[in-house]
């Protein structure tokens, strides 16, 4: 068979040997790869192969016959290219569904047709009309018209294609970085072939019966290699990307064997704001320079700067703080190499299938480049950081132990309180340091913490490091359903008991000394009255008054000291029974006094069982220290939100503003202070019974001194609820003929007065 030479042939060829080459790397070196997307790509490039090498022959032949034949093979390139190119689209942008069988059955049968055609009839007569062989451009070229089959498949195959860089195009312009790059440049190694070949069709450019959409192959061959070897086609596929890099929440960044970024996601971009594809890790991660030692530098032979081995496994607890400012962020960094087995060419780039280093021996891989994997864990690390703060500083001693009884955790507090250092405790069995005597209880009280999970509460003492004792209360509770440990919360009392002890000594000794010098002083001042003249007598008046007045605190001491220290419950109490009874022995003990009470059948609270004492300091103040003619003592008993309100008005002279502040503020100093314990005395047990107190100026004259109480079966914190509404109506609901002009009330349950203070009766 003899040959002609044409202008076209060396394009043809040298596309022709692109393509297998192409083909040849990718079955070689890419079979781990994704396979959609390298066994499409493979069908492209033998596709576009066999097209190119046989229209270099048929350009070639010198006769009909030859041309006719050469052309068939020809077809078998179109039309498998025509099935090729958009299952590599498909698989390059991730439409799997279009590469299940079915699709790909339904996107051959043009093809399949065409292909079954070309062999089984000829392409004289299916697509070309009158074949013939014309040399008016110095060589024999194949001159036909063309047939309703040929115009119907370069439809069909335009109309694909056209579809095919529409989704290219969506995909280059919503990715970016490196694979922005690969989406353009497939996209214009698409277009370009068939941009040409139409041209040729319409005679714009070429011999009018030559097809240069083969010839441009050797152009686009060129593109085509610049994917797949600078941009990594077949080894990092935006599907992949998509799916295991674009999306993820933690930081991704991408570093080759040069030390150069390559990609990063979203989350990368937000922490590393100067990061950037192609500029280098030092410029990237300036904010976290620990980050750089994890990157291989180029030409060191594959370690690091911090010593670690590329691919050897990472450490887990690597973290880093990226500075930025007042708001710095906590990241944990893992760092993996990639590595490429085999030295053909392109193995340099050293990126295998997917994010993981590539399997191989040592001998056949070379270190390709690093993926580094941040995680934000500011958040989590921030409310450890607050955790661990509160319990190092404080000011008990928290500790966790086993079922074995060792401590396995001691907070720092361990050795500000007891002088213990925490490494020394820790490993320790944890009943070593209880007091002898107290060691059968606290036992008893961390198995029933792993028997119930329940919290249990002991006294003890602990042993301090300078060989004295620390009494202690200590909380026992499981850590967690599921574990086998106990969390132990111990706080130091030894100075609150002992001055509560002192106290309580103080506070005997005083009443019981108090009560024994006031009956002899008593007693001493009845027998003088046998000795003095009438104007002594007045004088002996006032000292039975005082001795009257110190015997009356002392019992009001006591009661006091009772309601500190009484473990009693509250009591269902009737005060409609009660106030009248305290009434009745008002006006028995003071018959100079008026006592009017309005009271319902029955109005029974829950309070304390030393209401009564309150109740009767209130009504013996109105009368006591009333320095009128005519004492007059108003009490009325209403039920009033959930609860009764007991309300004792008085014409006496009113309770001082210092006075009442004392109360008002919860405290006292030596400058401003309540001169007698009644108001206290009042004040805690209405507060212990869930009431409130409140102290009201009348005028012109007069105290008005409410109580409220909840009702029996009521919500002992309906007392908050009703101090939020205000104090209007506490003003108008006074004593009847009563009008309140100056009020002063308490604005929540601890805040309030008792009766009026005891005044000096002296002149």
């Amino acid at each position: 068979m003899e040959w002609q030479p044409t202008p076209y042939t060396a394009p043809l060829l040298v596309a022709a040997l692109a393509s297998f080459f192409f083909a040849a790397y990718a079955v070689r070196n890419r079979t781990r790869g994704e396979v959609p997307l390298v066994g499409s790509f493979v069908a492209v490039t033998v596709a576009s192969g066999v097209w190119s090498l046989a229209y270099a022959a048929q350009l070639s032949a010198t006769t009909l016959d030859a041309t006719l034949l050469w052309n068939r093979l020809v077809w078998v390139g179109i039309a498998a290219l025509a099935v090729a190119w958009p299952a590599f689209v498909f698989a390059y942008v991730g439409w799997t569904a279009w590469l299940r069988p079915r699709r790909i059955a339904t996107l051959c049968l043009v093809p399949a047709a065409t292909v079954g055609g070309v062999l089984l009839v000829g392409t004289d007569p299916l697509f070309y009309a009158s074949p013939s062989l014309d040399g008016a451009n110095g060589y024999l070229v194949m001159e036909y018209l063309p047939t309703p089959a040929l115009i119907g498949f370069m439809a069909y195959s335009y109309g694909v294609n056209l579809f095919t860089f529409g989704v290219l195009g969506s995909a280059a312009l919503a990715r970016d970085g490196v694979f922005r790059r690969q989406s353009t440049l497939l996209f214009v190694a698409g277009v370009a072939p068939m941009a040409v070949g139409v041209a040729g069709i319409w005679g714009l450019i070429g011999p009018l019966f030559v097809d240069l959409t083969p010839v441009t192959f050797a152009v686009t061959s060129v593109l085509l290699g610049w994917v797949v070897f600078r941009h990594r086609l077949l080894d990092l596929s935006p599907i992949a990307r998509d799916a295991v890099f674009a999306n993820l929440s933690d930081g991704v960044v991408v570093v080759d064997a040069d030390g150069r970024v390559v990609d990063l996601n979203r989350p990368a971009r937000r922490l590393f704001p100067s990061a950037a594809v192609g500029c280098g890790v030092e410029e990237a991660f300036e904010r976290a320079p620990a980050v750089v030692d994890l990157v291989p530098s180029a030409g060191d032979g594959g370690g690091d700067r911090s010593g670690r081995v590329p691919g050897a496994e990472p450490d887990a607890d690597l973290r880093v703080t990226v500075d930025a400012g007042s708001d710095p962020r906590f990241l944990t960094v893992a760092a993996h190499s990639i590595a490429a087995t085999g030295g053909g060419f392109g193995s340099g780039l050293g990126f295998g299938s997917g994010l993981g280093p590539r399997t191989g021996s040592a001998a056949e891989s070379t270190a390709g480049g690093t993926v580094l994997l941040f995680r934000d864990v500011t958040e989590r690390e921030t409310l450890q950081r607050r955790y661990r703060a509160l319990i190092e500083k404080s000011p008990n001693v928290i500790a966790v132990c086993g079922t074995d009884g060792l401590l396995r955790y001691v907070s720092p507090s361990i050795e500000r309180l007891l002088g213990h250092a925490p490494a020394a405790i820790e490993g320790r069995p944890v009943i070593d340091l209880v007091h002898p005597d107290d060691r059968r209880e606290a036992q008893r009280a961390f198995e029933r913490a792993f028997d119930t999970g329940g919290p249990q509460a002991l006294d003890h003492r602990i042993a301090h490091a300078d060989g004295s004792w620390r009494q202690f209360e200590t909380v026992v509770e499981r850590l967690f359903e599921d574990t086998e440990e106990v969390v132990i919360t111990a706080t130091d009392v030894t100075e609150g008991r002992r001055y509560e002890q002192r106290l309580q000594v103080l506070n005997r000794v005083l009443r019981h000394d108090l009560k024994n010098d006031t009956n002899v002083i008593g007693g001493y001042a009845d027998l003088l009255r046998d000795h003095v003249d009438d104007e002594g007598d007045d004088y002996l008046d006032v000292i039975d008054r005082k001795v009257e007045t110190l015997t009356h605190l002392s019992d009001q001491a006591r009661e006091i000291d009772v309601a500190l220290h009484s473990d009693a419950a509250r009591a269902e109490i009737d005060l409609s029974e009660l106030v009248t009874r305290l009434c009745e022995s008002l006006e028995s003990s003071f018959p100079e006094a008026t006592v009017t009470v309005s009271a319902p059948d029955d109005a029974v609270v829950c309070a304390d069982e030393l209401l009564e004492s309150a109740i009767r300091n209130v009504l013996e103040n109105a009368v006591v220290h009333n320095d009128g003619d005519q004492p007059i003592v108003e009490v009325a008993v209403d039920p009033n939100d959930g609860g009764y309100r007991v309300a004792v008005a008085d014409n006496g002279p009113g309770i001082p503003p210092v006075e009442r502040s004392v109360f008002s503020e919860a405290r006292e100093t030596a400058l401003e202070h309540a001169s007698g314990l009644g108001l206290w005395l009042v004040h805690w047990i209405v507060t212990e019974s869930g009431g409130e107190l409140e102290i009201h100026t009348r005028e012109p004259t007069g105290t008005l001194i409410t109580i409220w109480l909840p009702a029996a079966g009521g919500e002992a914190g309906e007392g908050g609820e009703r101090a939020e509404r205000g104090e209007a109506e506490e003003g108008e609901e006074g004593t009847e003929g009563s009008e309140t002009t100056e009020t002063e009330s308490a604005t929540e349950p601890a805040v309030g007065a008792g009766p009026r203070p005891d005044r000096d009766p002296t002149p």
